[in-house]
């Protein structure tokens, strides 16, 4: 009986091996066919974020700002910048609480215009630095109540220079691309990849259908931007530091521009406090959805933002048209307001350890033509995920903790985008992991096109075949034919994080700021 027993015992370990084998075997050969996001993030996710920059250090204290004064330290702040920006610098804070808007009706907030430009508070917590955002500014165009400038600014140029198109096809995967004219271009330079047109439409839609009422995408046809840094130039064969994302046929209208971005501008160790403190309303006024906006970085290259806390903000901080932008450790609490942190019209950006504490609006966000995100291990209470149309594509949630999918018209919340935008995301949407905290949805449809209630504008978030793997989420599940492929539904796979694997399967060494264990 005893043998009988033992046995019995061994066989199903045996088949338990035999199962978890082919499953691991299953899942490697379906990551060879997915996007490759090891990229993503500083260095193109190659490299530690600094630690010890040797740059000169300006206290903003020698320009008059003095914490806990009860005076407006905006002029004096500015003024450290833009000395720092002679040189490129540490922008230093101490202790304590600086009040910079103070004014109301003021229409711009904090700018910083050159690379190199750090600044450093003395910690994110009640006894670090904290910026006190007494008003909200104004929007730049009454009319968008979208366009209120963010209080902290990075800005590089939008200067293009326009360098024709592709000589020969592009692969996906390729590291080398041959241009019409490269006489401008050298090592360290970025481009812009770029393509607006129904030319598109075929590839990136997989074979599925639209809405009449996607008139962006219908009329106009869908659209591709993709940075990268040049690492050589021989000719007029372009090697770049990061793989093309998608094939590319010289024969369609592809442009390539020269572009500028400033580069190691960073926010470290500050608690940026807003003045909102009302219950929030989509879309009610600029004050709700962007007056008390945190940071933004716009054409930034190896970028970060880590250990800052945003409290009653309405947005917390973005990057938009920056390449290998870094959220890292960072967190949104007190009253919600619209949104907490995103990329937009940016390539191989990272979220990594990244947290809502305060249920804004809408969730951790890729949009607008960003490419290569990756959001690692966020935490929210009770959002989910955000990715607000204009053609996003590849991107990863990887090891996520909130709720999942939620906002089946634009009054709830969770993901956005005007109609005309959508849909949501286009292919390479990749959820890895996913542990679903909050509202469940049953029989959730990525590809609902209310056919039969034609004049309904918002649905749920809409997405070309996503890959879902080890999705836990008790009360939801997936209409499959929405679904390009799901695997261990109910249960989290092994490599626990797609991310961290793509960058073994390469041989890399893996950075030390993704290596926190929480």
């Amino acid at each position: 009986m005893k043998a009988k027993i033992f046995i019995s015992l061994m066989l199903l370990v045996l088949c338990s091996r035999v199962h978890l084998r082919a499953q691991e075997t299953s899942i490697a050969k379906m990551v060879e066919k997915l996007p490759d996001f090891s990229y993503a993030g500083y260095g193109f996710g190659q490299k530690n974020l600094p630690t010890k920059i040797d740059l000169p250090i300006y206290h903003v204290g020698d320009y008059g700002a003095i914490p806990d004064d009860g005076k407006s330290d905006f002029k004096e702040i500015q003024k450290a910048i833009d000395a720092a920006e002679i040189t490129g610098g540490i922008v230093k804070f101490q202790k304590g609480r600086y009040l910079v808007n103070e004014q109301q009706g003021n229409e711009e907030g904090l700018v910083v215009e050159a690379g190199n430009i750090i600044l450093r508070g003395a910690g994110n917590g009640s006894n670090g630095t904290l910026l006190f955002m007494r008003w909200e500014l104004e929007p730049r165009d009454p009319k968008k109540i979208y366009s209120t400038p963010a209080m902290i600014q990075f800005k590089g140029s939008s200067e293009q220079v326009s360098l024709g198109g592709l000589e020969e096809d592009v692969r996906e995967g390729d590291f080398d691309i041959v241009l019409k004219n490269t006489s401008a271009l050298k090592s360290g330079d970025f481009i812009l990849l770029s393509a607006v047109g129904t030319f598109l439409n075929e590839g990136l839609m997989e074979g599925k259908e639209s809405r009449p009422i996607w008139s962006r995408l219908n009329e106009r046809g869908a659209a591709v931007d993709e940075m990268h840094q040049v690492k050589d130039v021989k000719g007029n064969v372009v090697s770049l530091h990061a793989p093309v994302t998608m094939a590319m046929d010289s024969a369609s209208p592809w442009e390539v521009f020269e572009i500028n971005l400033i580069e190691n501008c960073a926010v470290e160790n500050i608690h940026f406090v807003g003045n909102f403190k009302e219950g929030f309303v989509h879309h009610k006024n600029a004050l709700h959805d962007s007056g008390f906006t945190g940071i933004s970085m716009q054409r930034t290259f190896n970028s970060w933002i880590k250990h800052t806390s945003f409290s009653n903000v309405s947005a917390a901080a973005s990057f938009s048209s920056s390449l290998c932008g870094t959220f890292l450790a960072n967190k949104v609490e007190g009253n919600g307001g619209h949104s907490s942190f995103g990329f937009h019209n940016s390539t191989r950006g990272l979220m990594a350890y990244c947290e809502d504490a305060a249920n804004a609006w809408h969730g951790p966000n890729a949009s607008h033509r960003s490419v290569g995100s990756v959001v690692f291990r966020f935490k929210g209470i009770n959002r989910g995920i955000d990715l607000h149309g204009d053609f996003p594509r590849n991107t990863l949630f990887d090891q996520c903790q909130m709720a999942g999918f939620d906002g089946d018209d634009v009054g709830k919340a969770s993901h956005g985008a005007n109609y005309k935008n959508l849909p949501n995301h286009l292919g390479g949407l990749v959820i890895w992991n996913f542990t679903q905290t909050d509202r469940p949805r049953p029989n959730f449809d990525f590809w609902e096109l209310y056919e039969d209630d034609p004049e309904k504008l918002y649905g749920p978030l809409t997405a070309v075949n996503p890959v879902i793997v080890g999705y836990v989420g008790q009360g939801t599940s997936f209409v499959q034919s929405s679904v390009g492929r799901m695997v261990s539904w109910g249960k989290h796979v092994e490599p626990e994080s797609l991310f961290i694997y793509q960058k073994q399967l390469r041989g890399l060494e893996i950075p030390e700021y993704l290596k926190i264990d929480d």
